[in-house]
């Protein structure tokens, strides 16, 4: 399955004219599969809607069926070929499962097409995306100053006490059996010591690495200085890894070294904020399609997105979409959230390495039918077609004009934007959806009038509330879409709307 078969026209005894291959009757299976994920209600609606979509696709004068499915984790044999198994996989785990992040690697040696490419997805690197944007940045747009930190280390007696007291404890349960009922506890304290010596001996080597290696002095203060001109809020954001975690807003020099002490030893950054500003965007980008919701960071987890379908200006929609492309082109992500802040109609992006982006029915409310129906078209695009996701990167095509200094930051943009709209063969993708689904906004809106209560229960059942708050959240939530979506849903099906 998933192999196009090439058709040679037969001639005619009557005539030296060939005819026109007929469209195949039995449609070409493609199987579309996701690796596990906790966007329950996500995969159960996109399942669902394949189903209640049921029909054939068609591309060059064949039939294709889209069949779901989920990658499961089974012992795998190295060489095997796993696109006997699948044609198309939706990753929404290398960063957090480390079976999955190996399938992903076998599958890549495959050949499997893939939404987001498994090792760029995996590394998950915020510092590479900002330090990418900030060679990019439109002329009329502004990267707000973003520092890289060395990495937290203890630097006073009580300090350096404290980590070697809890290294210690660590060492005591990991090497602890039955937990600690005395009647049962076994603890292996010659493990334990031993492990603690070695520990003690390489931290000896380790403060030599770093006098020798690390920059003296108080470099936070220098860089307060020397980059933001002592200039408060700043935010100190963890440099690798999502989930909204390790992001805090610091009003002063005391408040910045307090947190830098809490950092535990993983990478930051310092960057600068942008206050008074006019509207927070989070865009959800599956493919080509870019969806700008306005974000409420201030709001409780569930109501970060407003279910407000907004407005942008045309001309900063065009440089925010040449953004978000960018960051998904160069890195092979297809499905993938990107943040910015406008203010006065000038971009600040601030955070776009998010190739995991949350999903789910209580976060995307009103703008969930969106999601379900653009990523069934886009799956269906990349699965049917065969598209060449470009696992070999090609990075240097973008990175030789964007370190030319001869370049001007215009045609640096003009540049990288041609380049991605290239990979995601917009023209293409859209014959195709034009072909195939152009009923498909009805459809969607059917399928959720009818589907509502399992959607709803399913996105409540799997969710973080509590469960004697079930039925209010229930109600809640029967609320926004009866007052949003169910009263415009072609707005809400819509990418973008201009101001």
């Amino acid at each position: 399955p998933g192999k196009v078969q090439k058709e040679t026209p037969k001639k005619s005894s009557s005539s030296k004219t060939a005819k026109a291959p007929a469209v195949s009757k039995a449609p070409i299976v493609k199987k579309v599969k996701i690796m596990a994920s906790y966007d329950w209600s996500m995969r159960s609606a996109l399942s669902a809607f394949a189903r209640f979509y049921d029909r054939p696709l068609k591309y060059k004068r064949k039939q294709y069926v889209m069949e779901l499915g989920r990658i499961i984790a089974e012992p795998q044999v190295c060489g095997d070929n796993l696109k006997k198994d699948v044609d198309f996989v939706v990753d929404r785990t290398t960063h957090w499962n480390a079976y999955y992040k190996m399938w992903a690697q076998q599958a890549l040696n495959s050949m499997v097409q893939s939404a987001n490419h498994p090792n760029t997805f995996e590394n998950h690197d915020k510092h590479h995306t900002y330090d990418l944007m900030a060679r990019a940045i439109h002329p009329d747009d502004h990267f707000p100053k973003t520092v890289l930190l060395p990495q937290y280390a203890p630097y006073t007696a009580e300090q350096k006490q404290q980590e070697m007291w809890e290294y210690y404890q660590s060492l005591i349960i990991n090497n602890t059996k039955y937990g600690w009922d005395p009647h049962r506890r076994e603890t292996d304290w010659n493990k334990v010591n031993e492990s603690y010596e070695r520990a003690q001996k390489f931290k000896e080597k380790n403060d030599l690495m770093r006098d020798q290696f690390y920059c003296k002095g108080n470099y936070i203060q220098e860089v307060m200085e020397k980059h933001f001109n002592n200039q408060y809020p700043v935010w100190l954001k963890k440099a690798f890894g999502g989930g909204g975690s390790d992001v805090f807003k610091i009003k002063s020099l005391d408040e910045l070294y307090k947190k830098y002490d809490e950092t535990g030893g993983k990478p930051f950054h310092i960057q600068e904020s942008v206050e008074n500003y006019d509207i927070f965007i989070r865009c959800m980008a599956i493919g080509p399609q870019i969806l700008p919701m306005k974000f409420q960071p201030d709001e409780p987890l569930h109501e970060h997105y407003s279910p407000e379908k907004i407005t942008v200006d045309k001309d900063v929609y065009t440089r925010m979409e040449a953004y978000v492309m960018l960051i998904n082109a160069y890195h092979r992500w297809t499905y993938n959230s990107f943040e910015c802040i406008i203010k006065d109609n000038v971009i600040n992006p601030i955070d776009f390495a998010n190739a995991c982006p949350d999903s789910n029915f209580t976060s995307l409310h009103a703008h969930f039918p969106w999601l379900i129906k653009s990523l069934y078209k886009w799956f269906a695009f990349c699965a049917v077609t065969e598209k060449d996701m470009r696992v070999d990167m090609e990075q240097v095509k973008y990175l030789k004009v964007l370190n030319d200094p001869k370049i001007s930051q215009k045609k640096k943009f003009d540049h990288h934007y041609k380049l991605s709209k290239d990979y995601f063969e917009i023209d293409e993708f859209n014959k195709f959806c034009a072909e195939n689904f152009a009923d498909i906004d009805s459809s969607i809106t059917d399928f959720y009038k009818q589907n509502e209560e399992s959607i709803l229960d399913t996105a409540i059942r799997f969710s973080d509330f509590p469960e004697n708050e079930h039925d209010k959240f229930y109600r809640h939530y029967k609320d926004i879409m009866d007052n949003t979506f169910n009263r415009d849903p072609q707005s809400y099906l819509t990418d973008v709307i201009f101001s």
